[in-house]
């Protein structure tokens, strides 16, 4: 892109300046340009052609096919259908993620240098080497795609936001289509998208504290029945109910913690026994047609109960009539989502990893040196709790700054981050990094963003930084506790 000209008129109405950022050197555009090709290049060649897991093996062989379900959001195995003609196998979606990837931090990377800070925009370019990021990358997940698709749409946001340009027509269709494919690929991408219209749409005056959460909530809200009307409207899915999974895994945890297995019923035909040998707050596996519970529940998805009444009718009544056992169930698997106040290595607790569980033979066994260094595979960079500790922090810190472009679009990021998180309160089923991909990047970016108010903020020891500092020191410290003494309470 070429160094634009401000023109009269041509600035977006009530977007600040740049008042009061050094403009004294802000570096040539090649560098930058050159960093970040070399780093998708070597980043391809690390790890191309891509990783195919379970869900992407069964989304490949639907585009194979043609015929699309909704247990997974078609518009990935749609896309995996368009690029079949240029390659078979993973390698087309592989580079096109990566390219959306770094394109994304280029994006943010330039718009910093245009600002004046050109040092600061080489680290947010060398931010996308994190390594929990570049990990996920390989895999082709609904996460990745999300993020690859998001990560540029704020990028050109940003790169016109901050030189108070309006966004051209195609320049705008480009982040359209960017923010609608990540919203379909990722079910839950709903909750994390208000925000982002905001950004997109809103004056600089509505992206405040509490608007930006209002959007967050109301979007989804909206959102929720829009998408799977569009992925009906566009993809025609066999409908398999996946939602079914949520209410099955709800109804064993209020069973499990009110010890009552007739709760399940009849869609599980559990003893007590049962129902502790299946239940973990960790994930639904066990219960799932490839987990080792599978026998013990009645198929297809869309059984009915005996007295006519479905499933989420006995899933809304269940939580009416046990509302605590649901809290309590819902806030483990809460924990466990956000790998808090877990034991090392808590997935050994789960009926298909559990060696001293004589029903099932352990999916993998778990050895003692596992256990002794997830510590350094799962350290505290990797916990989602840190992120949204931190998130928490940066959302209460900036609502009191100067509202410029960078601050603004960090409050919108880490909204967009904390209402991702935090619908797994109530929608999450298994526990995976990969879920919370976004959060933890959209809070990376919004850190990198507002770094010179934060180094300001704590020059000047600003009491809400610093006691958000401590909050943040005081969640890792409880984690690592958990971890080092062997914290099961709410992993079971």
């Amino acid at each position: 892109m070429s160094e634009p000209t401000p023109q009269a008129g041509a600035f977006r109405p009530g977007w600040p300046a740049r008042a009061g950022e050094p403009v004294a050197w802000r570096g040539r555009a090649w560098p930058l340009a050159i960093m970040a090709a070399t780093l998708f290049a070597c980043n391809l060649a690390l790890q191309f052609p891509g990783l195919m897991t379970n869900d992407s093996v069964n989304q490949y062989a639907e585009a194979v096919s043609g015929r699309y379900t909704d247990w997974h959001p078609p518009v990935m195995a749609w896309l995996l259908s368009v690029l079949l003609p240029i390659h078979e196998g993973p390698a087309p979606l592989f580079v096109l993620h990566l390219a959306g990837y770094w394109a994304g931090w280029w994006l943010l990377a330039d718009a910093t240098r245009r600002g004046g800070r050109a040092n600061l925009a080489f680290l947010i370019l060398l931010a996308g080497l994190f390594p929990t990021f570049v990990f996920l990358n390989a895999s082709l997940t609904k996460d990745v795609g999300m993020v690859a698709a998001w990560l540029p749409a704020v990028g050109l946001l940003y790169w016109y936001r901050s030189q108070e340009r309006r966004v051209p027509l195609a320049a705008g269709a480009g982040i359209a289509v960017l923010l609608v494919y990540g919203t379909l690929v990722r079910s839950n991408a709903v909750f994390a998208l208000g925000p982002l219209l905001l950004l997109a749409f809103a004056p600089a005056r509505w992206l405040r504290n509490t608007r930006l959460t209002a959007a967050a909530v109301a979007v989804a809200v909206v959102a929720i029945p829009l998408t799977q009307q569009a992925n009906r409207f566009l993809f025609h899915p066999v409908e398999r109910q996946a939602v079914h999974s949520l209410f099955l895994f709800d109804l064993a945890g209020i069973a499990a913690h009110e010890g009552d297995p007739t709760l399940v019923a009849p869609r599980a035909a559990l003893g007590p026994e049962d129902l502790r040998q299946c239940y973990t707050p960790y994930w639904w596996d066990s219960f799932s047609p490839w987990g080792s519970c599978a026998g013990k529940v009645s198929r297809p998805d869309d059984d009915h109960a005996t007295d006519g009444e479905g499933l989420p009718a006995q899933w809304a009544r269940t939580i009416a009539a046990h509302p605590v056992a649901y809290a309590v169930h819902r806030l483990k698997h809460f924990n466990s989502a956000l790998m808090f106040a877990v034991p090392l290595k808590h997935i050994r607790l789960t009926p298909e990893y559990r060696t001293d569980n004589p029903a099932f033979k352990p999916l993998e066994v778990v050895t003692p040196r596992d256990v002794r260094f997830d510590l350094v595979r799962k350290n505290p960079s990797v916990w989602p709790v840190t992120w949204v500790a931190w998130a928490l922090v940066l959302l209460v810190f900036l609502g009191r700054r100067d509202p410029s472009v960078n601050v603004l679009l960090a409050r919108t990021l880490a909204v967009s981050a904390l209402g991702y998180a935090g619908a797994y309160l109530v929608i999450g089923v298994a526990t995976d990094i990969r879920y919370h991909y976004w959060t933890v990047l959209a809070t990376v970016v919004a850190t990198l963003l507002a770094l010179p108010e934060l180094g300001e903020g704590y020059r000047r020891r600003t009491p809400t930084l610093l006691g958000g500092i401590a909050a943040v020191a005081a969640v890792i410290a409880l984690g690592l506790a958990a971890r080092l003494l062997d914290f099961q309470a709410w992993s079971v």
